[in-house]
């Protein structure tokens, strides 16, 4: 999806056309990292086109593209100080790589690119997501929100996606002894889901952070939220899956902790309990750490700040 105010290739032609450069002219596009983390995220380029671009810059090749793709980079490059004006407006930063603590979360892409931050972002140390089903018991619900807290105590960072259930618990748990961040499956200009557009101000405020890597008039887009959720698998030292069921996005971020070499823990629960499908499956497959207490976690996790 093309994001820079639905210009994008279509207009980026217009121009070339107008320019008087002949459409399908191959050209050689201006060398910037921020710009180009710019146009990865807003620009509607194939994922494959994006990492296989990424990965001749970083041999030192620079890339022929044709006219118009090169035509919206230079126009990204006459628009960027719009750009980050547009996320000071929203009260928000536009953070680009070279800018502090960016390149170690960019690191483990495939490609860098842009992020549109409320607050912080995540401190180094140790980090975990906690994530679950968005129909979660009331007994996960104050399990999650309980270790969050703890966890928080102990000087570990808690990230999740900000969704229903188990990941508003693990913010609201967290918010209970200092800060914690949420990264966002849509821009800033559409809080996903509205009702925790409070919880998001009171992570703010808190000295945590509210982070997209989407523009933000981008909506909350179906699949908008497996990118969410390798950020998350990406951005931390491993996983939690409170509740699951067998079908769920939380199994996706598991799936991707575990292929980017991250631990993944799970809280077991009943076979009768269609909550803690997804928890046992995990653990019959010997894909995960069982988990029955915050000790467990922080066992596993190694000296913290506050130990």
């Amino acid at each position: 999806m093309d994001y820079a105010r639905g210009k994008g290739l279509r207009h980026a032609t217009a121009r070339v056309q107008d320019s008087g450069i002949p459409p399908g002219t191959r050209m050689h596009p201006p060398f910037d990292v921020r710009l180009w983390a710019l146009a990865f995220t807003v620009l509607d380029w194939p994922e494959r086109q994006k990492a296989d671009l990424w990965a001749a810059l970083q041999t030192g090749v620079q890339p022929t593209l044709p006219a118009a793709p090169t035509e919206a980079l230079v126009r990204l490059q006459g628009d960027l100080l719009r750009w980050h004006q547009e996320a000071l407006d929203r009260g928000a930063r536009l953070l680009l790589p070279g800018d502090p603590g960016v390149d170690a979360l960019l690191a483990p892409l495939p490609y860098p690119v842009a992020l549109w931050v409320r607050g912080t972002l995540p401190p180094p140390g140790p980090r975990l997501a906690i994530v679950g089903s968005r129909q979660a018991s009331s007994r996960g619900k104050a399990r999650t929100r309980a270790w969050a807290k703890t966890l928080t105590e102990a000087g570990v960072a808690i990230i999740s996606g900000l969704a229903r259930g188990v990941d508003g618990a693990a913010h609201a748990g967290a918010l209970e002894a200092g800060a914690t961040w949420g990264v966002m499956g849509s821009g800033l200009d559409h809080p996903y889901p509205p009702e925790h557009t409070a919880l998001m101000d009171r992570m703010v405020a808190a000295g945590g952070g509210v982070i997209t890597p989407f523009p933000p008039e981008a909506p909350p887009l179906k699949w908008h939220f497996p990118r969410r959720n390798w950020l998350l698998a990406a951005w931390t030292d491993g996983v939690l899956v409170t509740e699951a069921r067998l079908r769920s996005g939380s199994l996706v971020t598991a799936r991707l902790a575990l292929d980017l070499g991250k631990e993944l823990w799970v809280c077991p629960g009943s076979p009768e309990d269609p909550s803690a499908e997804g928890p046992n499956y995990l653990l019959r497959e010997g894909a995960a750490r069982i988990c029955l207490s915050v000790a467990d976690l922080l066992e596993d996790l190694g000296p913290t700040p506050a130990t």
